[in-house]
C-alpha cells in the first residue's frame, strides 16, 4: 500500500472510531491517534522511502461529512511540502499509565509485559507487545543501552533524518522546527544547565560564540529528528506505540543526569550529557511524573511496587505538585530512597511496610547477580 493511500486509510479508521465511539470525530480534525506501524511501513527509513513515511506522518484533512461522504482524507501541508507537528492526532488518555498512582496492569496488557517481562518468554510475546516487553526488559536490569534500542525500533540513516528535518514546522505561524525551541529542547543554554558540554570537546555551549551555537544547533536540530523518527514518535517512556508530536506533549530527555557527567564532574563524569546517546523523548506524565530524577531500573522496580500496592488496595503518597516541581530547592531523592518513600510513607501498618520492604531488597538482589 502506498503512502498516500496508507495515511487516507489511517484518517479514515481514526474518524470512523471515534464516531462508533461517540466522539464526534467528524467534527475534529485531530481527533484519534496513530500508532508506530500505522506510519512506518518498515523498521528502515532511508532515501528511498522517505517521502513514503512522511506521506503517512501527515495529517489529514477531515474525511467524512455529517453524513458520512467521503469528503477528504488529503494530507495537510504548506505551500513547501511541509508537515507542522502540532496538527498531528495524539490522545493522551489512550496512553499507558505509568505514574506510580495510576499504574494498572490489570486493564492495560502493555503494561502486562512492560512490567513483567520475566514472566514471558520472548518467542511467545505477541508482535505488537515485543517493544513493550523488550523495554520492561532493559528497565528491569537498568540497562540503558538495550533500553534505547528496544524503545527505537525504528532504524533511521542521518541523511533522512536530515530530510525529515527539513519538512517538519511547528507553531501556529508554522515556523520550520530549527526557528523554534524545539532546537534547544532540553535546557541547551538555560541558566541551570549552563555546564553543558559540546559533545567531544571541552568547549562549554552557553560561553561561545554565534557562529558556533548555530553550527551546533544545526547538527542537533537533525539529531533530534532522527531520534524522533528512530523512536517512531513514539515515546521512549511508554509501552504504548502512539506517535505523539514534541512540544507539551512530549518532552526531551536526558536518559542520564547533568549532575554526574564529564559536563559537571570532569573526567570522572560517565560521559557526555548532551550526546546523541543520553538523548531520548519521553511523553509528559513519564517525563514529570515517573522519571524525575530517577535511573530506568528505579523507575521500573517503583511501577512494579505500585501495580501490587494498587492490587492489596494500599495507599500512596501524592504525586508532587507542579509548584513542588518546579521548586528549585526540591530535595532529589536517590533510587532507593524514592523506592522506600513509596513504599513506606503511607503505610500505617510496620508489619506491611517492613514486608514490603523485604520483598523489594530480595528482588533488588536477584537482578544485581
Amino acid at each position: 500500500m502506498d503512502a498516500d493511500r496508507r495515511g487516507r486509510v489511517n484518517a479514515a479508521g481514526a474518524e470512523l472510531l471515534d464516531i462508533i465511539q461517540g466522539l464526534e470525530g467528524i467534527k475534529q480534525n485531530n481527533a484519534g491517534y496513530r500508532v508506530i506501524d500505522e506510519v512506518f511501513g518498515s523498521d528502515s527509513v532511508d532515501m528511498n522511502n522517505v517521502d513514503e513515511v512522511l506521506g503517512a506522518l501527515a495529517p489529514r484533512t477531515q474525511v467524512f461529512d455529517s453524513n458520512l461522504n467521503v469528503i477528504g482524507g488529503d494530507q495537510i501541508r504548506d505551500d513547501k511540502g511541509r508537515i507542522n507537528l502540532d496538527q498531528i492526532r495524539h490522545d493522551d488518555s489512550k496512553l499507558s499509565k505509568t505514574i506510580p498512582d495510576e499504574v494498572n496492569s490489570d486493564k492495560d496488557p502493555y503494561m502486562k509485559y512492560y512490567l513483567y517481562p520475566e514472566k514471558y518468554k520472548s518467542e511467545e510475546v505477541p508482535a505488537q507487545f515485543k517493544r513493550a516487553h523488550n523495554m520492561g526488559k532493559a528497565m528491569q536490569a537498568n540497562d540503558t543501552e538495550a533500553y534505547r534500542r528496544a524503545g527505537m525500533p525504528i532504524s533511521v540513516t542521518d541523511e533522512a533524518g536530515s530530510y525529515i528535518a527539513k519538512h517538519l514546522t511547528k507553531g501556529k505561524n508554522a515556523q520550520p522546527i530549527r526557528s523554534t525551541g524545539f532546537v534547544v529542547s532540553g535546557g541547551l543554554g538555560s541558566p541551570t544547565r549552563s555546564q553543558i558540554l559540546i559533545p567531544g570537546t571541552d568547549k562549554i555551549y552557553s560561553e561561545q560564540g554565534k557562529d558556533v551555537q548555530t553550527e551546533y544547533k544545526n547538527v542537533r536540530n537533525d539529531e533530534l529528528v532522527t531520534q524522533l523518527a528512530r523512536q517512531g514518535f513514539a515515546s521512549i517512556g511508554n509501552p504504548s506505540e502512539m506517535i505523539i508530536p514534541p512540544g507539551e506533549a512530549m518532552h526531551m530527555d536526558h536518559v542520564r543526569s547533568l549532575s554526574s557527567s564529564i559536563d559537571t564532574l570532569g573526567e570522572g563524569g560517565w560521559g557526555y550529557s548532551d550526546a546523541i546517546e543520553n538523548r531520548s523523548y519521553l511523553d509528559r506524565d513519564a517525563n514529570v511524573h515517573s522519571k524525575l530524577n530517577y535511573g530506568i531500573g528505579a523507575q521500573h522496580m517503583m511501577m512494579r511496587e505500585a501495580d501490587d500496592m494498587r492490587k492489596k488496595g494500599e495507599e500512596f503518597p501524592a504525586r508532587l505538585s507542579r509548584q513542588q516541581l518546579s521548586d528549585k530547592d526540591r530535595v532529589r531523592l536517590s533510587d532507593d530512597a524514592g523506592i522506600v518513600k513509596l513504599i513506606t510513607s503511607k503505610q500505617t501498618d510496620p508489619n506491611v511496610a517492613g514486608k514490603r520492604l523485604l520483598e523489594y531488597l530480595q528482588y533488588a538482589n536477584r537482578l544485581s547477580r
